[in-house]
């Protein structure tokens, strides 16, 4: 059997809206390298679906046109609904950064499960964030918290800004943004708002040389945010649930759910997830796959078969 790229949209928050992912099956045999060329031909975070090596029901691997990521959690989401679609619906995946659980809602969303927050040292001057972001002081809201790198997966720098048109209105220096990143040990900024239209949230993300500059939705970001929310703002014991808003100032509405688990005055346990549809697929053994159905063509890169790198 060949390989088979599955196009899907996850996460998507209306028409022409969502993070692109294809998703890679019968590749079992290729190289990392093939794998890293495969997703920079698509044009996307890309996810390769393997045989699991033990205490799982299936591997995962993620992959963005630069490199390979540890954890990707809106592809997990989409290989969760596309497995399940098949009879499938893995309970445990074996991730580069281990195993983790995966809970099916509604047969086309699913939940992935995260770690523990890990909240670094505040950011006390705002300068180089500001000039990174090309944000003014007045849009900063420290009211909300500080300036912190937070991880559940992978570490993001969350920025706290008083409105959705101050979101809008960023217009980074991606070198000086990569560079600050570079400094604090983070792969991303994450700036986002309390004053969102329809969400909890509203947040852009721009990742760390992903060989693209801005990613409609990203779901260890979100999840990093909804466990400083329930740091920073929860008291009460339990699961919080924060919706987020993200790829707005894209074009690209998103929305995506983040869970955070208080226990004893912290946040132990953190999950994230939504909605994921199939757009088509590509055997790569044929160029004739069929046009998307109910999702516009502008949502993912064009149908076609991987060629060996």
């Amino acid at each position: 059997m060949g390989s088979e790229v599955r196009h899907t949209v996850v996460f998507a928050d209306g028409e022409g809206g969502g993070n692109p992912c294809p998703v890679v099956f019968g590749a079992d045999d290729w190289s990392t390298e093939r794998m890293r060329a495969a997703a920079a031909e698509l044009g996307h975070e890309t996810c390769f679906v393997l045989e699991p090596e033990s205490g799982a029901d299936v591997r995962l691997r993620y992959f963005v046109p630069n490199h390979e990521m540890e954890m990707c959690v809106h592809a997990t989401v989409a290989a969760t609904v596309l497995l399940a679609a098949e009879g499938r619906a893995p309970e445990r995946v074996q991730t580069p950064l281990g195993v983790r659980r995966v809970w099916l809602e509604d047969g086309d969303r699913a939940l992935v499960e995260q770690f523990p927050p890990e909240l670094g040292a505040p950011v006390e001057d705002p300068s180089a964030v500001l000039a990174a972001l090309g944000a003014r002081p007045e849009d900063l809201a420290r009211e909300i918290g500080p300036i912190q790198p937070v991880s559940t997966a992978r570490a993001k720098l969350l920025v706290p800004l008083a409105s959705e048109a101050a979101l809008d209105a960023l217009t980074p220096d991606f070198e000086t943004l990569w560079a600050l990143c570079d400094a604090l040990g983070v792969t991303g900024l994450y700036p986002f708002t309390l004053d969102a239209r329809g969400a909890d949230a509203a947040a852009r993300q721009f990742p760390l040389r992903a060989g693209y500059d801005e990613d409609p939705a990203t779901g260890v970001a979100a999840c990093g945010l909804g466990a400083y929310l329930a740091h920073h703002h929860q008291s009460a014991d339990g699961w919080h649930r924060t919706t987020i808003a993200q790829g707005r100032a894209m074009g690209r509405p998103s929305l995506i759910e983040a869970h955070a688990y208080r226990e004893d005055g912290r946040v132990t346990a953190t999950r994230v997830g939504g909605a994921a549809a199939a757009a088509y697929a590509a055997a790569a053994n044929r160029s004739d796959a069929p046009a998307p159905l109910a999702i516009p063509p502008s949502a993912c890169s064009p149908a076609r078969p991987i060629q060996p790198s």
